[in-house]
């Protein structure tokens, strides 16, 4: 039966056998009513979609957005948000469902079933929880100016139970049925504005509360969200405008906005400190909520459209220029998700798929655009020590504008902070995690011969190296070759394997410069990782000032004091950019391959439950957190490149899925996803600086990638099936590779690349 033809007699009976489910979202008078009085096809699947979430809406969009799940990685210690956004937007307006745990750091997580509001700015897969600014719920009855409790949602609170049979999340647009009051919640954007329509039942007491103290991590004494400011005050009768300043992980946060309404406030309350006033229309404090109230019909939904910026309106216009109705702006939203996610298309079961594009939908996600006081774009959710990784060498195979305006971007706040910043949440430094994770962003960008301002920036480079900074104590670094861990620095050891790394890389960029002298001094630092490295016990260890190995050593132990979310183990193999160096001081390939093989089978031993990063084990290696990541790809350099092809399979498929909890670890702004984008396609960058990608097994039959240049690079996979996870040749334009990795240039000049896959193990896949 084609959609067209559901009658509103035939409904029900169609609903209960074709889908086998009943109707839980939408009263019968108000289909009724709906399919009167909008002749629309999109209605009927948004009201379909309430049975079946995303299924039936998934159906009627082109591929590849009809792949991408948002809720993927809202589960387990994914930290993701289901909400609606634009490709590395300004505003991500999605669901809150709790404000005081880690697994919240999005505000949402799958295992609940209430939801507290709808806020504007989320962050995507981080291990701390900030923003959630400007929560707007929807509710009836009387005044109610609290949430409730999530574990008692039938309360007295606004907070209503929900179920995810009635979500629908797509790019660019959530829906969700509120149990408690009836009232369907639908939510979009623009660049700046975020569109909610709400369908209350027929009512005179429609309510809408904003609330300006909400926030999340509210648990941590060290970081507890605070509001320092807020302001509100009704314009006019569809109209206020206010503010918001907090501080928590970022230290200063503010955020402007102005709300319209379709229709006229029938009442406005102010609350200060939860005293309620009636009729008030001003209100200033720290904890400041508004309550509207209307009368609705069951026909004709309530939208808010809210405007939000970082600056004020003095700065830069705070009202963009939008003219679009709600499902206009909906699909405007998808359009932009199509072209941005159409830069690769891939053959794959569709299990496949889906994880495929969701991945590169989070990839998407961060950094996010931003307007400065001096209303500059720039861009901000700057994971650094996350992306760095790959999902930065990620944009420079398909976005170079991104890329440089990224540089841009660690250029102005070079000169604001004077270093390249470590990781940056709206307009702060909030020197988050440890060394100097941008230089090896502007070290890869700028030898791949991307960006711009490259003498400001190697300029910039060397201070960053030589200056200390919060999290990267350079003269320590210089005065012990390593960092001591009596001297009052925690996470020693990873420090200086991370301070080491970015050496590497910096050496590369001068060495590239014809810079003899500086590639000298980073290229002897490069090496003071291993002075940290004990050969007895065959592990990077920890070193007082006066040249003592710690007592009490254990490779399975989280010591903060010497290592940051990961044990010995999964530090192991953190010198990146000097392979060759790191088989040498294990006693060569052999060795080398045997502790490697180790790493995949070692116990979990003590491993520290408080220590919640480390996740996605196998043995001793952690996918759920970034320095594991390279690790699988290391095989290719000991010729046991089918090692690599098995492993990389291996935690593909263990722990990425199409399921809420499909990821093992925080998504961390589009490392993870990248991770996973790179090895289905075949090639990885070990270390990205090098512009060198080491070669894997793919997960897709085929791909076509559309790069930034232009070029296009085909992918194929003879003999394709699930069962082949070995390599037997690799071919880039009919020529056979000898050696498992392609050169980043060799990839920009497009062509094809062409595998031979294999049952078994192929020894001599590559003649290296």
């Amino acid at each position: 039966m084609l959609l067209a033809s559901v009658s509103e007699a035939n409904f029900y009976q169609y609903a209960a056998t074709v889908f086998g489910t009943t109707l839980c979202c939408y009263s019968t008078n108000r289909i009724a009513m709906t399919i009167k009085t909008r002749n629309n096809r999109l209605l009927y699947v948004a009201v379909l979609s309430c049975l079946l979430g995303n299924s039936l809406l998934a159906q009627t969009l082109p591929a590849p957005l009809r792949y991408v799940d948002p809720r993927i990685g809202t589960g387990g210690h994914g930290h993701t948000y289901p909400g609606a956004s634009l490709p590395f937007g300004f505003l991500q307006v999605s669901p809150d469902t709790d404000d005081r745990d880690w697994d919240w750091s999005s505000g949402y997580h799958y295992s609940d079933n209430s939801i507290m509001g709808f806020s504007h700015t989320h962050l995507s897969g981080t291990g701390i929880s900030d923003l959630a600014d400007i929560l707007i719920m929807p509710y009836t009855g009387r005044i109610r100016l609290a949430a409730g409790s999530k574990h008692r949602p039938e309360d007295d609170g606004y907070r209503s139970t929900f179920s995810h049979s009635t979500e629908v999340a797509v790019p660019g647009y959530y829906a969700v049925t509120l149990d408690k009051h009836n009232i369907r919640a639908e939510l979009t954007t623009a660049e700046q504005l975020a569109h909610h329509r709400y369908t209350f039942p027929a009512t005179d007491s429609a309510r809408l509360i904003i609330d300006l103290q909400h926030g999340l991590d509210r648990h941590r004494s060290w970081l507890t969200e605070r509001v320092l400011d807020a302001e509100i005050r009704l314009v006019d009768s569809v109209t206020l405008r206010g503010y918001r300043i907090s501080s928590g992980w970022a230290n200063v946060q503010q955020v402007y906005f102005e709300l319209r309404l379709s229709q006229p406030i029938q009442s406005i309350g102010i609350a200060t400190d939860d005293v309620y006033r009636d009729g008030s229309t001003f209100g200033r404090g720290r904890n400041l909520k508004t309550v509207l109230s209307f009368s609705t019909r069951a026909d004709k939904p309530l939208e808010v459209r809210l405007a939000l910026s970082a600056v004020p309106e003095t700065v830069r216009p705070l009202w963009p220029a939008v003219d679009a109705n709600f499902d206009e702006l909906r699909r405007q939203a998808a359009a932009q998700w199509q072209q941005a996610l159409s830069t690769v298309a891939i053959q794959a079961p569709d299990s496949v798929r889906t994880i495929f594009y969701t991945a590169l939908y989070h990839s998407l996600l961060t950094p996010n655009r931003i307007w400065d006081e001096q209303g500059q774009l720039s861009y901000t959710t700057l994971s650094q020590w996350d992306v760095y990784r790959a999902a930065f060498a990620l944009h420079t195979l398909f976005r170079p504008e991104l890329t440089d305006a990224l540089l841009r971007t660690l250029w102005s706040d070079y000169r604001k902070n004077g270093y390249l910043p470590v990781w940056k949440l709206w307009q702060d430094e909030v020197n988050c995690m440890i060394g100097t994770p941008s230089v090896p962003i502007v070290a890869e960008a700028l030898l791949k011969g991307q960006g711009s301002l490259a003498d400001s920036l190697y300029e910039a480079v060397y201070s960053s190296l030589t200056i200390d900074n919060p999290v990267a104590p350079w003269s320590m670094f210089d005065r012990y070759g390593y960092i001591p861990n009596d001297l009052g620095e925690r996470f020693t050891v990873s420090k200086t394997l991370e301070m080491s790394y970015a050496n590497g890389c910096a050496a590369m960029l001068a060495r590239a410069r014809g810079d003899v002298a500086r590639d000298s001094f980073y290229s002897r630092r490069a090496r003071y990782y291993s002075n940290l490295f004990d050969p007895v016990s065959g592990f990077f260890r920890g070193k007082d000032s006066r040249g003592n190995w710690v007592s009490g050593f254990d490779p399975t132990i989280t010591d903060e004091k010497d290592f940051v979310e990961a044990t010995p183990w999964q530090y192991l193999f953190h010198a990146q950019h000097d392979v060759a160096g790191m088989v040498a001081l294990h006693g060569g390939p052999e060795a080398f391959g045997k502790k490697l093989d180790a790493l995949f089978s070692a116990g979990s031993g003590k491993i520290d439950a408080h220590i919640l990063d480390i996740t996605g084990l196998i043995g001793q290696y952690a996918h759920g957190n970034e320095p594991s990541h390279h690790v699988a790809f290391l095989y290719n350099y000991i010729g046991q490149a089918w090692k690599t092809q098995a492993r990389v399979q291996e935690i593909c498929r263990q722990f990425y899925t199409a399921r809420p909890d499909g990821l093992c670890g925080n998504e961390d702004c589009g490392q993870m996803s990248a991770w996973y984008i790179f090895a289905s396609l075949g090639f990885y960058p070990v270390h990205p600086a090098s512009g060198l990608y080491d070669i894997c097994t793919p997960m897709v039959a085929s791909a076509r990638l559309v790069l930034g240049n232009g070029k296009t690079l085909d992918i194929e996979c003879r003999n394709y099936s699930p069962e082949k996870r070995y390599i037997a040749a690799v071919y880039l334009n009919g020529k056979r590779l000898q050696h498992p990795r392609l050169r980043h240039d060799e990839i920009m000049a497009g062509g094809a690349l062409t595998f031979e896959l294999s049952a078994i193990p192929v020894e001599d896949a590559f003649e290296n």
